[in-house]
């Protein structure tokens, strides 16, 4: 499509075809609110044409995530956030390829015939493997969505060339490289398959794009612990919200809990005989004990006692509107925020926020206090013990006395 096409033009180009495309007027009328939304933001730039990269900024600046994430530190993204996202990627695809495709709720996944058979087997296969449904739920639909490309280029299984691999990719230039790196990863271990079973006789996962990027050797996610004391004091523990959100930021910062694992807590992981925490970890499935500190200790006592409306669900943290369910992860996204915004702390607007960057801090703390780094796997429950060393790039100072002296040259 043309760049120069003017930002309201283009709206209106793909407002049209989402009508013809059979969106209905719901849907259409949320996807203009956020285009309008960015249109506004653009023009406080000086900006009148749409670009991926105007998005992407008005998604940091304004909701410090990017719009290539399907979520946030871990936690997926509320309903509200999800359409957004949905409305940006919507248009930047129309201005890239003319054309949006229309996602059904809740994602039904519909193989083309001649890629149904393999791309089941694929699926059970890695179920077999004992990787977690979540896991293969994502790889499901990554996998749907790049044999449905093939086939809308008529290409079958045993057709598959390299140069179709390099044409996909370029459909997916506006992802973020870590939605990338997770795509690409479905897409070389099905080709892997395909290969392994007969289907392609050329092993084409050596063909698909490499993509660069280092997710571990990010310093934005630390939070220092006068910025963390600052946050937890900007919290009103006079009302029953406060009393909540306190008690989960504390354990958070504490024991560096994953975000499931904390939201899934019930007051009988805690052993307050002995003084600490077991529970079985949601993304690993091994038991992890914990000591527990007297500040934890008072904030879930003080919120289960005197903040906790009555509910029957069993988790400690529950919604406090009607029927006081189970907190999700997105709420806890936007519950941090919004005390990050209220402690006054300044910081870059890309900077990583979120319950889960407290889990990296914690670790980049006890770095700091010479704590071996597999005791600090221990403690946030890696099964790898190699996992907890990419925290060593958050130690400047521990890297700079490993350096080695440059020798002159003439």
């Amino acid at each position: 499509m043309n760049n120069n096409v003017e930002f309201l033009e283009l709206m209106q180009m793909a407002r049209n075809h989402m009508e013809e495309q059979g969106y209905t007027y719901t849907s259409v009328t949320c996807y203009i609110r956020t285009w309008r939304s960015v249109y506004n933001f653009g023009l406080s730039q000086g900006i009148t044409h749409y670009s991926a990269e105007l998005a992407e900024q008005y998604m940091l600046e304004k909701y410090h995530m990017s719009i290539g994430e399907n979520g946030v530190n871990d936690s997926s993204l509320s309903p509200y956030m999800t359409q957004k996202v949905r409305a940006l990627r919507a248009l930047t695809d129309f201005k890239l390829h003319g054309y949006i495709p229309k996602i059904p709720h809740g994602e039904v996944i519909k193989w083309p015939e001649k890629y149904e058979d393999i791309c089941r087997k694929f699926i059970e296969d890695r179920k077999s493997l004992g990787y977690a449904d979540q896991t293969c739920r994502k790889d499901e639909l990554y996998l749907s969505r790049f044999v449905c490309f093939l086939h809308t280029r008529v290409v079958a299984p045993n057709q598959i060339e390299a140069v179709h691999l390099y044409e996909y990719f370029k459909t997916l230039s506006h992802y973020s490289k870590a939605h990338l790196v997770n795509i690409r990863g479905t897409i070389v271990h099905a080709l892997r398959y395909f290969h392994k079973t007969g289907v392609c006789s050329t092993d084409f996962s050596e063909y698909v794009p490499r993509i660069h990027y280092y997710a571990k050797a990010k310093l934005d996610k630390v939070w220092s612990k006068e910025e963390i004391e600052l946050m937890l004091n900007s919290i009103d523990r006079a009302n029953p919200t406060g009393k909540r959100d306190y008690a989960i930021m504390a354990v958070a910062a504490n024991l560096g809990l994953r975000t499931g694992d904390i939201l899934s807590l019930t007051i009988d992981n805690f052993n307050w005989k002995y003084g600490c925490l077991n529970l079985v970890q949601q993304k690993t499935g091994e038991p992890l004990t914990l000591p527990l500190s007297e500040r934890i200790g008072k904030a879930v006592i003080d919120y289960w006692m005197n903040g906790r409306p009555k509910t029957v669900a069993q988790e400690i943290f529950v919604q406090h509107t009607l029927p006081y369910q189970k907190l999700t992860n997105s709420l806890v996204y936007h519950m941090f925020n919004k005390y990050y915004g209220s402690s006054g702390i300044k910081s870059p607007g890309n900077r990583r926020h979120g319950l889960h960057s407290l889990r990296h801090s914690l670790a980049s703390r006890l770095l700091e206090k010479d704590t071996p780094v597999n005791v600090i796997g221990n403690i946030l429950g890696h099964v790898n013990s190699n996992s907890a060393s990419s925290y060593i790039k958050s130690d400047i100072e521990k890297l700079r006395q490993c350096s080695l002296e440059v020798p002159d040259y003439e």
